[in-house]
């Protein structure tokens, strides 16, 4: 008899673990959803961002952006040196935002693994254990 109170308070307890052990893999499973909402995002402005950096808003020529030429007209030097300019200071910040947006995914990342290392540990106590004769 008193074998069997000892097994049955055994399994009581197991099974008020499991359940708690759910409850913490639910909290963790979404906690990781977020993390992966916020990650995906940030890769989706991070291709945004490289688009704007492959294509640009002006044709390239050896790096120099050339404004359309309106009926043989001679561009202006000041406006073409103003305008390699701008397409210089757009193409170093459009660099500096992806290299922050990279960053952030990163640091994600990093926020993820102990979690997935928690859910891992979590995923194998959720097992049944045998009751001991």
């Amino acid at each position: 008899m008193r074998y069997l109170s000892f097994a049955l308070l055994l399994l009581q307890l197991s099974f008020t673990a499991a359940a708690d052990n759910k409850t913490e893999l639910e909290k963790h499973y979404s906690a990781l959803n977020m993390l992966n909402q916020q990650q995906q995002a940030i890769y989706q402005q991070f291709q945004m961002v490289q688009e704007l950096r492959r294509n640009g808003s002006a044709p390239l020529l050896y790096g120099t952006p050339m404004r359309p030429q309106l009926l043989g007209q001679i561009a202006n030097y000041d406006e073409v040196v103003a305008a390699q300019k701008s397409a210089v200071l757009r193409g170093e910040y459009l660099y500096q935002q992806a290299d922050q947006l990279l960053a952030k995914y990163n640091e994600i990342e990093e926020m993820k693994k102990p979690l997935q290392l928690r859910i891992y540990g979590l995923s194998l106590k959720a097992e049944p254990e045998p009751v001991p004769e």
